[in-house]
């Protein structure tokens, strides 16, 4: 599949609901398919699944420290 592709669906799809602050949770789920993944994988190829999953908790992880301070954090 080409990246377009990949990416187009990965926007589309339905994913279940979940709260704000299940990104952890999510981002566990990734750590589970890649761990499923990575027999049929190279040392480079699961440096970058573990990459991306880095800049995912960064980003993720920046969002919710902003949410919590931010006025729609507090009640």
């Amino acid at each position: 599949m080409e990246r377009e592709d990949l990416l187009a669906q990965m926007l589309s799809r339905p994913a279940r609901s979940s709260r704000f602050d299940d990104w952890a949770d999510v981002l566990g789920e990734f750590a589970n398919c890649l761990a499923f993944s990575s027999g049929k994988l190279s040392q480079g190829e699961i440096d970058s699944f573990i990459n991306v999953g880095a800049a995912f908790y960064r980003t993720l992880a920046r969002a919710e420290a902003y949410r919590r301070e931010s006025v729609w954090g507090k009640e």
